[in-house]
């Protein structure tokens, strides 16, 4: 008896699959870092300095994966290629520009040594949940890495919407692991 599952041939082969791989890996990997509880801030500069270099990958990041399901050769069902045009290019996007955004400076602060960025306060008083427990927001910061986790209760009362802030803590001038933070008069 043979076989009934078909190969699905990529356009680019194995070197698309690879290229795909290396792309949104660090992007992945950066998303796991933060929500296996590691306080990790891109600094607001970066992220200002870093938009439309971001803007271009995470557009490249769409495209690129429509592209390939676009011209696979193998048998796919409309619905699923369907879904899969919809759902690619948003996760592309995100995945590519958090890339730049968050993945770049992450890997340096992993690298380097310490280092002491400033932030406003959104909100000193998020509910947080189990994975981030007592979080302190900040502005500027991409969503899901705009919180400070497990902020001791004393600190959050001394803070207030608008009130900035200064984190330390292991990375350089593009992003810091958060250790510790402190009010800044």
């Amino acid at each position: 008896m043979g076989s009934k599952e078909k190969n699905v041939e990529w356009p680019l082969g194995r070197p698309g699959g690879i290229l795909l791989t290396v792309l949104y890996l660090p992007t992945v990997l950066a998303v796991f870092v933060k929500r296996s509880g590691f306080n990790f801030l891109p600094s607001n500069e970066w992220t200002s300095m870093a938009g439309l270099p971001a803007l271009a990958v995470g557009l490249v990041s769409a495209a690129l994966p429509v592209w390939l399901i676009l011209r696979s050769k193998g048998e796919t069902d409309g619905v699923k290629k369907g879904f899969g045009l919809l759902l690619a290019p948003v996760a592309g996007y995100f995945l590519g520009k958090h890339l730049v955004i968050i993945a770049v400076p992450m890997l340096f602060a992993l690298i380097a040594g310490h280092q002491v960025l400033s932030f406003t306060v959104v909100d000193p008083y998020g509910r947080g949940d189990s994975k981030c427990p007592t979080p302190v927001q900040v502005e500027g910061v991409p969503m899901i890495f705009d919180e400070i986790c497990r902020v001791r209760d004393d600190i959050r009362r001394e803070l207030g919407p608008g009130w900035r802030i200064a984190v330390a803590g292991r990375g350089t001038s593009l992003g810091v692991f958060a250790d510790s933070l402190r009010r800044i008069d």
